[in-house]
């Protein structure tokens, strides 16, 4: 099992395929498992998926941050002898890659980010009561609440679907405990502010046309001041877009990272 020791953790983390480097963040609930179809439309890559604190096989004991998060996948980097990558976050990954390209700027060669945007008091307090019923709620019927804001109207068309994927995150080997997910939560409330002027990377912010946690919006506040950004919206997809659409999720980042 691939994992080292960094400032207090046991990070995890997998490798795949060969090629040029790609780090792979994953958001909030999710780990290095959350990629999977997006995995075999990346071809010629060497893919890395770290599991942040708070998620997957990594370990911490205490409070969470941001900050860390960002300095693991940088030791991570440096772990693997590599020098400046990839870098691909969705949602929170994404807001941890901006954090690590402007904290480390020589290790992020460029840096495209995944329905990340700044969080509104409506996100805030859905985050906030996520966490809280975590704790006093069946698992199946929590993350059939919590896919009504990661997934468009189609995937709910039917019933089956639905089920199936509530009974499958809930019998995931490594799934995010309730404790976990709220110091995740912490930590996002706890975010520092991005010095947006140290990032040196080209940046490609994709959003999503129906994301209702990250709108078009604050997809382009949270980037806004970022030398050269570009951006990108794929339709028809909500927050979760490389579960929606993989294939136009992918064909954007191998555009902008070739």
């Amino acid at each position: 099992m691939p994992q080292f020791e960094n400032d207090r953790a046991t990070i995890h983390y997998e490798i795949l395929g060969e090629g040029a480097p790609l780090l792979l963040i994953a958001g909030t609930a999710s780990d290095g498992a959350s990629w999977g179809p997006l995995l075999p439309l990346l071809p010629g890559r060497q893919l890395i998926l770290i599991d942040n604190r708070g998620s997957g096989r990594t370990r911490v004991e205490g409070p969470i941050e941001a900050s860390e998060m960002a300095d693991d996948c940088a030791a991570l980097i440096a772990h693997l002898g590599l020098g400046a990558v990839d870098v691909v976050g969705h949602s929170l990954g994404g807001s941890i890659g901006l954090l690590l390209a402007a904290t480390h700027p020589d290790q992020v060669k460029r840096l495209v980010t995944l329905t990340s945007g700044t969080i509104s008091n409506a996100g805030r307090v859905l985050f906030e009561d996520m966490a809280r019923l975590y704790f006093t709620m069946v698992p199946d019927d929590w993350f059939r609440l919590l896919f009504q804001w990661l997934f468009s109207d189609p995937f709910f068309a039917e019933e089956a679907t639905v089920a199936a994927a509530a009974a499958g995150s809930t019998a995931y080997a490594f799934r995010q405990s309730p404790e976990d997910f709220a110091r995740q939560v912490a930590a996002i409330g706890r975010f520092p502010a991005v010095d947006v002027s140290r990032v040196r990377c080209p940046v490609l912010a994709v959003a999503a046309e129906l994301d209702l946690l990250a709108p078009v919006a604050a997809v382009k506040a949270m980037h806004a001041g970022v030398a050269g950004v570009q951006y990108a919206t794929i339709a028809g997809a909500a927050h979760s877009v490389h579960w929606e659409k993989p294939a136009e999720t992918a064909d954007v980042i191998l555009r902008f990272i070739r």
